[in-house]
């Protein structure tokens, strides 16, 4: 059985219950494409072992990954130095993400109804399409295998309780599944070791954390038909309402913001089909209408009751895209897998920045082209060569004139060596690019800079060289040197004293990832990952090197000790060092490093029945990702779970 809180590398591990429709690009020899850069897998196993109910906290504990939570209260995803802007997300291979500022917050996806999440980092595939300049992240569903089955998970600790529940059927041809969670907390509670800075009254004083309750629900809904073999389709909806408080800094000299959400909401609709068209030709089509509604409101104060001062509002967010992508593949010439890739997508946003003001419009339409061939040169060697093209087109701006359209050529190349006893050596190289939001073409940012709607593509060009295998004593290991040098970054500088957006900026990521995992001491399943990043703004206009976001030295060791054939105990530790923020009193400040140790007891009475508890931050470490937002201090849980 695969370690769960390893990260699986086997290429030819398929869990049955992956909804394997939502997936664009499936990986392995034995497939159909050969992927050519790191490919981690978080499977269910290690979701529930890890207790990672949403996507930030499953995905936090990979290497490479930092996630950082600040102003807004929304959890962002760093990979390798890429934000989440250039690091896409896709459910079941439908894009995911707010259409204005190409966010989506990683903390309100639930991880109750998915099966399998894959991160794909530096050189992503040509079939995923546009943006995906520091890799992919896909998350794929649920798909029953039984006549009736379900599942059932409730989490309860100090601050509130999460929980799912999953029921599906499949009879002959059909199939459906529909889950439904919930996360419920009036606000989490900080460490003891959180020192209060008085002023007024105004600031965090420590205990709860001020403004940081949450409530949100997530719905999902599948029905499936199979006719014939080799043919399948899917009807899917999903939909996410949240209601949440934002903390506000707890260090006086920066400013204040009394913000809250009472209403995020994200509802996709999705038709994926899969047929083989002839004998050596599959066709996968995905057509989908994404929704966004969204309400902020910036109050006066802390007491959040009225919205007087001109630092106030009530802003409205009203977003759609339509899309769909079709990916041909054939290997119809020996030894060639080629496939081709087409996207379109069309984002419409609408907002109102205040009561009664009159509402904006923005709309944009990107599509991609992409053509890929994995070769098998011979037993031992595979070669793969994609290239893309993509197209970004201005359609409305709010009644101004549009700019002309954007185009991006994009090529990889990548090859791969299988030495004796599963060990693996890749190479890659990639052109990449991502085209600007909306938001960064348009925004005004509350009157404090000047919207360019000329701004290009940012480009960059990422290297990778890894290799995988099994070593002596029952363990195995893998190590990845990566580079990513780019250009064209878009970079805030100063005109007549307004922020004014341009493509001037550069910066370098570069570093190293090291895993190991072994069964060699009995009953004890380690895992280990480090990495090192060196990110470095160099920008001809720089005032720092300095890069936000971007932990220099990241350490996660978990262990998994089998006491009994019913009772085992998890714990995991991890670390981080030299992390960065830009600050508005201090400029450039380091983060404290931090050690967070988390353990926990599961005695599992069968695989209807299965009970667990233990604490988080058992040391009670006060720490932050982001400057002035301290997390959470110790946590006591206990949760049950279940099949049936």
């Amino acid at each position: 059985m695969l370690y769960a809180a390893e990260v699986s590398t086997d290429e030819n591990t398929e869990p049955k219950d992956v909804f394997t429709l939502g997936e664009i690009v499936v990986t392995g020899r034995a497939e159909t494409v050969t992927q050519v850069t790191t490919v981690e897998t978080i499977d269910r196993m290690h979701m529930d072992l890890t207790n990672s109910v949403d996507l930030s906290s499953a995905l936090d504990t990979l290497p490479g990954v930092a996630i950082s939570k600040g102003s807004r209260n929304e959890a962002y995803i760093n990979v390798r130095g890429f934000n989440q802007r250039y690091v896409p997300v896709f459910l079941d291979g439908i894009p995911w993400y707010v259409p204005y500022d190409g966010y989506v917050d990683a903390s309100e996806i639930s991880t109750g109804n998915i099966s399998r999440i894959t991160l794909t980092k530096g050189v992503a595939s040509s079939l995923y399409g546009a943006n995906t300049m520091g890799g992919v992240i896909n998350i794929v569903s649920r798909k029953p295998l039984e006549r009736f089955e379900g599942s059932y998970r409730l989490d309860m600790d100090t601050d509130g309780y999460s929980g799912n529940l999953n029921v599906g059927s499949k009879i002959e041809k059909f199939y459906f599944m529909a889950g439904i969670s919930d996360l419920d907390s009036d606000g989490f509670r900080m460490s003891d070791d959180f020192a209060p800075v008085p002023a007024a009254g105004w600031f965090e004083d420590g205990g709860d954390r001020d403004n940081s309750d949450i409530e949100t629900t997530t719905k999902s809904f599948k029905i499936g038909f199979t006719p014939a073999e080799d043919h399948e389709y899917a009807f899917g909806y999903h939909a996410i309402n949240s209601e949440k408080g934002i903390p506000p800094n707890v260090y006086p000299a920066e400013r204040q913001r009394f913000w809250r959400t009472p209403e995020w909401e994200k509802t996709t609709y999705y038709f994926i089909g899969d047929s083989k068209i002839f004998d050596k030709l599959t066709a996968k089509i995905r057509i989908y209408h994404d929704e966004y509604y969204n309400i902020f409101d910036a109050y006066d104060d802390s007491t959040y009751t009225t919205q007087n001062r001109r630092s106030s509002w009530h802003s409205t967010y009203d977003d759609h895209t339509d899309g769909g992508s079709l990916v041909l593949r054939t290997d119809f010439f020996e030894k060639n897998t080629i496939s081709f890739s087409y996207h379109l997508k069309n984002d419409v946003h609408e907002s109102q920045g205040d009561y009664d003001e009159v509402w904006e419009k923005y709309e944009a339409e990107t599509s991609s082209y992409g053509l890929e061939d994995a070769i098998i040169i011979n037993d031992k060697t595979d070669l793969v060569l994609g290239v893309n093209m993509d197209v970004q087109k201005a359609k409305y701006a709010n009644g101004g004139s549009v700019r002309d359209d954007d185009t991006s050529w994009n090529g990889l190349a990548g090859l791969i060596y299988y030495f004796e006893n599963d060990t693996r050596l890749h190479l890659s190289i990639a052109s990449k690019s991502r085209f600007p939001t909306l938001k960064e073409l348009y925004s005004s940012y509350l009157d404090t800079a000047i919207p360019n709607p000329n701004l290009k593509k940012e480009k960059s060009v990422n290297y990778e060289i890894g290799v995988t295998g099994k070593l002596p004593w029952d363990s195995g290991m893998g190590l990845t040197l990566f580079y990513s040098d780019v250009t064209d970054l878009i970079t805030e500088t100063l005109v007549g004293g307004l922020d004014y957006n341009d493509n001037i900026g550069e910066s370098r990521f570069q570093g190293f990832e090291f895993t190991i995992n072994t069964e060699y001491i009995p009953r004890n399943s380690i895992y280990l990952s480090y990495t090192y990043l060196g990110a470095e703004n160099r920008s001809p206009d720089r005032t720092s090197d300095l890069i936000s976001e971007s932990p220099k030295h990241q350490l996660y060791i978990s262990d998994l000790i089998s006491v009994t054939d019913r009772l085992s105990l998890f714990a995991k530790v991890k670390y981080d060092k030299a992390q960065y923020e830009e600050t508005g009193s201090a400029g450039w400040i380091e983060l404290d490093d931090y050690w967070i140790f988390d353990l926990k007891a599961i005695m599992e009475f069968s695989e209807k029945f299965q009970l667990e508890a233990g604490v988080r931050n058992i040391f009670d470490e006060n720490y932050e990702t982001s400057y002035g937002f301290p997390r959470e201090g110790r946590t006591l849980f206990v949760g049950i779970s279940g099949r049936f």
